[in-house]
């Protein structure tokens, strides 16, 4: 539910995907394992939603962490405010304490077996998408874009494990193939603020998939699969 689900104007934890739960048996009867299989994650969430709603609930629960190392190891501050792709939604919701959620993710995460390095990988690809998503841009005359907060390209860069310079010609001016010859491309401020969305809706989605891989390696039981009960659950039948 963390990286899945969100506030909305209906819902204050709407599921913002689909999903398909397999409960699954053994001959006797009894609960062996189970399966979990994710359809249609809302990504364009993560850096765009509807007024008065929020993005996924990690974000704001990563932000409210108590552990100030893991925040200053990803390069982040406790305000919402302070990052694009939270700054025009509601920091607090009634009946949700993001400090205490975040609490409650990393002992599931820890239930399901998860390393102290996977669970700052997770938080690393949150971090990202917000530092990203804090890029800006202006164009020049000819309306070649170009990043003006070289400081916060280098912050991504470093967290990313690139250079900074090879990730600002990838987003300001890659190079594509056209046949045999390589050619570089102008890009406007419209098109790299689209491709930098973009690449955070991949990373999320990406993310998201491993997560439920990893925890399906926990719960799946290759004996059990012959006898199941499955609960479908689609993202938009609620009540107003």
């Amino acid at each position: 539910e963390a990286f899945g689900n969100a506030q909305t104007v209906r819902n204050n934890n709407s599921s913002r995907f689909g999903k398909f739960i397999k409960i699954e048996f053994s001959a006797t009867g009894t609960i062996a394992g189970g399966n979990i299989e994710w359809y249609l994650l809302e990504k364009s969430r993560v850096h765009s939603r509807n007024a008065n709603e929020r993005n996924f609930h990690i974000f704001y629960q990563l932000l409210r962490s108590r552990d100030q190392t893991l925040l200053q190891s990803l390069k982040l501050s406790c305000f919402p405010e302070h990052y694009a792709y939270l700054a025009n939604t509601r920091k607090d919701v009634e009946g949700i304490d993001d400090s205490i959620e975040f609490s409650g993710l990393l002992d599931a995460l820890r239930t399901m077996g998860f390393t102290m390095a996977e669970e700052h990988d997770l938080f690393r690809v949150i971090a990202l998408i917000l530092h990203l998503g804090n890029i800006e841009l202006t164009e020049d005359r000819s309306g070649q874009a170009r990043i003006t907060n070289s400081d916060q390209l280098s912050l991504v860069s470093e967290l990313m494990g690139v250079d900074a310079a090879q990730l600002n010609t990838a987003l300001v001016r890659p190079t594509v193939r056209a046949g045999r010859e390589a050619v570089s491309q102008q890009r406007t401020k419209k098109q790299v603020t689209e491709e930098v969305a973009a690449l955070c809706k991949t990373m999320y989605e990406k993310t998201f998939g491993w997560l439920v891989d990893r925890i399906n390696l926990v719960l799946d039981r290759p004996t059990s699969k012959s006898q199941f009960i499955g609960v479908l659950d689609i993202y938009g039948f609620e009540d107003p």
